[in-house]
């Protein structure tokens, strides 16, 4: 596998433990804290992959489909991150909405890891791919540095 998925798959997995510690925690101010993290880690990733990879398989037959239903995703994702960032973190609806709205992050990260990543392997070079890692890596370092 390519060092720019693996990279993906490492971005993934910080993701999950993040959400599975915030759904261990009943502190409002642990909860407000770890939902930081969680949005400066998934925000960036979800934008720099928008920008430098889906858009570049979008342009492939073979996997634009895959490619624009992660572009859906990613757009329910925000929603949902907006929504919670939103609502107060002691609120006892909140915690439910983080639960679900991990089960959509989830299911977008098995979608990736297997029909994305299959289709990016078969339609792209490692040349390309090189190149995504380095803009992947640049993109997200900047949209990290503006979230406050």
């Amino acid at each position: 596998m390519h060092e720019f998925l693996e990279e993906l798959k490492k971005d993934h997995q910080e993701v999950k433990e993040i959400m599975e510690k915030i759904k261990k925690t009943g502190g409002e101010k642990t909860r407000e804290k770890l939902f930081m993290e969680l949005k400066k880690e998934l925000t960036p990733h979800m934008k720099a992959e928008e920008k430098v990879f889906y858009n570049v398989l979008t342009k492939e037959k073979e996997a634009k489909e895959n490619a624009l239903e992660g572009f859906e995703e990613h757009h329910v994702t925000e929603v949902v991150l907006k929504e919670l960032e939103k609502m107060g973190k002691a609120e006892e609806r909140w915690l439910a909405k983080m639960k679900v709205f991990a089960e959509l992050v989830d299911h977008h990260v098995e979608d990736e890891e297997s029909k994305v990543f299959k289709d990016a392997q078969s339609v792209l070079d490692d040349e390309q791919m090189d190149d995504i890692l380095e803009k992947f890596n640049k993109e997200k370092e900047q949209l990290r540095s503006r979230i406050k």
